[in-house]
């Protein structure tokens, strides 16, 4: 519960016609119960500020508002916290919140698979603490302040993810959470566009390091060159496959039939996993490396992992009437969408290999290029039939031809390509669907089962 006297130890702007606490924080005023805080934020499309009155109605006992706002309005009967910037206010109020906990607080970042090692140390975590952890997405400016006030004082650990598409973000973040742990999952062709290169990438990814004081945790993935050469001044702790030095060896001795690998860790720990492929061995390395460097017994890791599942639209696999179906659309970048095309030709399928591949975004100058190695590595590969959908992805096309491909297609809109994609699928056959989130191409996923 947030009272009145923490809110004004904060010393930012004003309380009006509010002496109470409040249970929970939202910035949707769709989402406000009894006993909430709206946060009326500023948009490019909506002015949370129009919703203050409906949230008012509809539960909240507390709204922050901008002076501009205010000053504008009749207010004289709304109970407000009249600041300079509701944005900045609630950020303050989060940092200062996330001040009152003295636990383990270990922050993921990275290019891939951020969500999928945050989710598998999740569990393992659970079997020891009582966990506070990101939920959903909720890795940004915003997301992040939200999450933090969600600690109460029955947690014992607190595990965040944080996500960036710009220098200064993550060190931002950190600043707010004031991490004494830190992961950073990999360095790839992620954002672009804003970072330049990937030497960029990995100078916004070291600000979760960097933020860490000198009592701090590092978990160093030994296989990434970029994280290699990073040099934390906190206790290390190292992983990576087939080491030969580093604290956590991880050893990949088969895989299933569906590209399901079991992963040998330091000759003590085996693990069977069910979710296919190498970058899913490689995840759960990481995740042993935190289970193990905060004393969660090997047994309970090793029950966890063995029950993974995979997270919703990233390499799902899924059988329907009319085909098997490897829902991979949540995000694409280059590594990703490499590491998803290994992964697809590790499996041992029945029938054919079909890909229908949508662009990837903010590559900026590197767009055109990355489009086309993705090409040349599907021609090499044993997928038979590639579909593209949106305009970057023409390149990818035109390069998957020059190499000898078959059989690939580009298509303008989605009804075409379902259409072509329903003329041609059998039943032995395996789609994956894989794109940046901005294509929706969940829709060609529902559009083949209709």
């Amino acid at each position: 519960m947030i009272s009145t006297k923490f809110i004004r130890n904060i010393n930012m702007g004003s309380l009006v016609n509010f002496d109470g606490s409040i249970s929970n924080v939202t910035i949707d005023s769709r989402k406000v119960t009894a006993g909430s805080m709206f946060v009326a934020l500023s948009g490019e499309n909506v002015d949370g500020h129009e919703f203050v009155k409906s949230a008012t109605t509809g539960g909240a006992v507390l709204s922050i508002v901008s002076k501009k706002w205010a000053k504008q309005t009749d207010v004289s009967n709304l109970p407000l916290w009249i600041v300079e910037s509701p944005e900045k206010a609630l950020q303050q109020l989060a940092a200062t919140w996330r001040d009152q906990f003295d636990i383990p607080v270990l922050a993921i970042t990275g290019t891939n698979g951020k969500t999928t090692i945050r989710t598998m140390c999740e569990s393992i975590l659970k079997r020891k603490y009582d966990l506070h952890s990101t939920t959903g997405n909720l890795n940004n400016h915003l997301g992040l302040p939200l999450t933090l006030l969600k600690l109460n004082e029955s947690h014992t650990f607190s595990l965040l993810e944080l996500g960036t598409n710009h220098f200064g973000e993550i060190a931002f973040l950190c600043e707010l959470c004031k991490p004494n742990a830190g992961l950073i999952t990999n360095i790839g062709y992620g954002h672009t566009e804003f970072f330049g290169d990937i030497k960029g990438v990995a100078r916004a990814k070291e600000e979760l390091f960097q933020s860490l004081k000198s009592n701090g945790i590092s978990f160093i993935n030994l296989n990434d060159p970029n994280i290699r050469q990073m040099s934390p001044k906190t206790m290390q702790v190292t992983y990576g496959m087939d080491l030969k030095n580093g604290d956590y060896s991880g050893t990949i001795t088969e895989y299933d039939k569906n590209a399901c690998a079991r992963l040998e860790i330091n000759n003590e720990i085996s693990v069977k996993l069910k979710v296919p492929g190498k970058a899913m061995a490689q995840n759960a390395l990481a995740a042993v490396a935190v289970g193990r460097t905060f004393s969660v017994p090997a047994h309970d890791i090793v029950e966890t992992l063995e029950s993974f599942h995979a997270i919703n639209q990233r390499f799902m696999v899924q059988q329907t009437d009319y085909c098997r179906i490897i829902d991979d659309v949540y995000n694409a970048n280059p590594n990703s969408t490499n590491t998803a095309i290994d992964t697809f030709t590790t499996m041992k399928v029945p029938g054919r290999r079909l890909f229908v591949f949508g662009d990837m975004f903010e590559l900026g100058d590197l767009s055109e290029q990355c489009h086309r190695d993705i090409g040349r590595k599907i021609a090499q590969s044993p997928i038979d039939i590639l579909y593209t959908y949106g305009p970057l992805s023409t390149f990818t096309v035109d390069e998957a031809r020059k190499a000898g491909m078959k059989y690939a297609e580009h298509y303008d809109n989605k009804i075409d390509l379902i259409s072509a994609l329903k003329h041609i699928v059998q039943k032995s056959d395996t789609i994956l669907v894989k794109g940046s989130r901005g294509n929706q191409l969940e829709e060609i996923i529902e559009g083949i089962q209709t």
